[in-house]
């Protein structure tokens, strides 16, 4: 009989700590520094003048995240780049941009190594929401002075493709891929929230999703979430794009992510995408006959704290 006992004693046990609710938060600590280390791989296809031209990239890059102040639920951070490369597979061959590169001729690695080590500041809720992003500009503030046989012209494009990846609003979207999954109540293992995202990565984008606590073990939550991906107000941001864009744009995102249940910092994140659609050039000076094209584009990407 106290045999039988135990036995039931350990499986209540067992099934009450699977079905106990878990606040799932920030909880960092003011004067650490985090890190999260970024590896982006991309293909992007397109067809133009009944030419498909694929372009495969990818991103990698390593920033630091240092909590200067916690108040009110709301942690301010001073982020910085410690290294960033970007390669590029095209039709024309292959670019390789590193900011730890040396050659001073290399225009966009010296723009890279000249964002590493450059804080800017943003507020995060305990709940992931990036409250608030500024002095992004300080990042490449500078950047073109040394490079007087740049036009205007190029100068405007190359700080355009910065912007686009690394500007304030992308790096808003960017982050909160990640950090703003957490569920606004507590939550036990098997247990669904609704997730709303907004993208300004070069496009506009609503990202809708649906995200699931699968897993609980002594020092991690295991979440998963599938997202669908749609543009939004179809015309991009003209401040940050040399010719007027629309884009027509529908996907998937999928993602398994590894939070440390004492931080809440993401341990290891995997998101998929998946998007198609269009992107269309206005009628303009440049372009008037404006253009429509068909548009691919695959991406994994893996993120990791060291």
């Amino acid at each position: 009989m106290k045999i039988f006992f135990s036995f039931f004693l350990s499986i209540f046990v067992c099934f009450s700590c699977q079905s106990q609710t878990q606040k799932i938060e920030l909880k960092l600590t003011k004067g650490q520094s985090y890190t999260q280390k970024t590896v982006a791989k991309s293909v992007i296809k397109q067809k133009v003048n009944d030419q498909e031209i694929s372009i495969n990239m990818t991103i990698t890059g390593q920033m630091k995240y240092l909590v200067t102040d916690y108040a009110s639920g709301i942690y301010s951070m001073d982020v910085s780049y410690e290294n960033l490369s970007m390669k590029m597979v095209h039709p024309g061959g292959t670019s390789v941009f590193d900011s730890e590169s040396t050659d001073e001729t290399d225009i966009m690695s010296s723009v890279f190594r000249m964002m590493k080590n450059k804080p800017f500041q943003i507020k995060m809720t305990q709940s992931g929401k990036i409250a608030e992003v500024k002095n992004v500009e300080v990042l490449y503030a500078g950047a073109f002075d040394k490079f007087p046989q740049l036009t205007a012209e190029q100068k405007e494009q190359i700080r355009t493709q910065i912007m686009q990846s690394y500007g304030d609003k992308a790096f808003k979207g960017n982050l909160e891929m990640l950090s703003a999954v957490f569920p606004d109540r507590a939550v036990a293992k098997g247990d669904t929230w609704n997730i709303k995202t907004q993208l300004e990565a070069g496009m506009s984008a609503t990202l809708d999703g649906v995200y699931k606590l699968d897993e609980i073990t002594a020092t991690e939550f295991v979440i998963s979430g599938a997202s669908l991906f749609t543009t939004k107000n179809n015309e991009a941001d003209t401040a940050t794009t040399v010719l007027p864009f629309e884009y027509n744009m529908a996907g998937t995102m999928n993602s398994v992510m590894r939070i440390d249940k004492k931080t809440g910092w993401l341990i290891e994140g995997k998101i998929s995408q998946n998007i198609r659609g269009t992107m269309s050039i206005k009628a303009s000076e440049k372009m008037p006959e404006g253009m429509t094209v068909p548009m691919e584009m695959t991406s994994d990407m893996v993120f990791t704290d060291k």
